[in-house]
């Protein structure tokens, strides 16, 4: 049926987003934490000092124009969309109905999600949408061939979150907040070394085969040594609901950075 049809046909130039990669690196580069001027790390210090400080105190606060918010949410939705996961998933949902696993199947089901996400970037409301964007200076992200997501397989509708190394040195988590404060879409945040290794122990946990990594070889995990797609229901991890509270908070609910945050 698929013969000779559109399925069999390289539509990678689809993904025209890909042109805007560096630009978007390098915008997001520049939304800057807090620390990098004199008052704002006299503040940092200052905050270091009180017992009731949050994660959101620690972030400084941007809001992205339009047209980088929605470029930024397209380019997250073609890493998901076109990931080894994605793409084994979407092969693999013949099986279902206990049909074979279909990479012809899997190339339809990919093109129609991201035509999906496309219609839904450049044409629809983007009021909800939070990203958190994370600097390192000290640990390096590593990147895998799956990723946290909870955000393509809701399209057409664009609720869910996500999280995304896009280098050794900077990630970034989105999500769809149910209230959003005018005039702010985005927060900056510097990365604890304990932040950087929480966020590997996920991508390890959301990859099976590979691993991208600069410098060190990371630690292996027992979930990535199962070689699985791995799919939780009910996962949850007190750092996700951290950057939840920063795009909506709701309490100023104090924390430890010593404190447990075990998968």
């Amino acid at each position: 049926m698929l013969r000779g049809g559109v399925w069999e046909t390289n539509f990678e130039r689809e993904f025209d987003i890909d042109n805007q990669v560096h630009n978007i690196i390098a915008y997001l580069r520049q939304l800057k934490p807090l620390g990098n001027t004199l008052l704002e790390f006299v503040a940092l210090l200052r905050l270091g000092l009180k017992r009731d400080r949050t994660l959101a105190d620690l972030c400084k606060i941007h809001h992205i124009n339009d047209q980088y918010s929605r470029d930024l949410l397209l380019l997250i939705y073609s890493l998901l969309i076109r990931s080894p996961s994605n793409r084994f998933k979407n092969a693999s949902f013949p099986s279902h109905f206990g049909l074979p696993v279909s990479d012809d199947a899997g190339k339809a089901n990919v093109r129609q999600s991201y035509l999906l996400a496309k219609r839904a970037c450049q044409n629809g409301a983007m009021t909800n949408r939070f990203f958190v964007v994370l600097h390192s200076d000290w640990k390096r992200f590593i990147c895998g061939d799956g990723y946290l997501d909870w955000l393509s397989s809701s399209l057409p509708s664009v609720r869910g979150r996500a999280l995304i190394p896009l280098t050794p040195n900077l990630c970034i988590y989105v999500c769809t907040p149910m209230v959003m404060r005018k005039g702010r879409n985005c927060a900056s945040l510097r990365a604890a070394p304990w932040m950087v290794d929480q966020i590997n122990e996920i991508v390890q946990i959301y990859s099976r085969d590979k691993l991208f990594f600069l410098g060190r070889k990371p630690q292996l995990t027992n979930e990535f040594s199962k070689r699985q797609f791995l799919e939780h229901a009910d996962y949850s991890v007190d750092l996700l609901d951290m950057f939840d509270e920063i795009a909506e908070p709701k309490s100023k609910r104090s924390w430890n950075r010593f404190g447990s945050l075990s998968l």
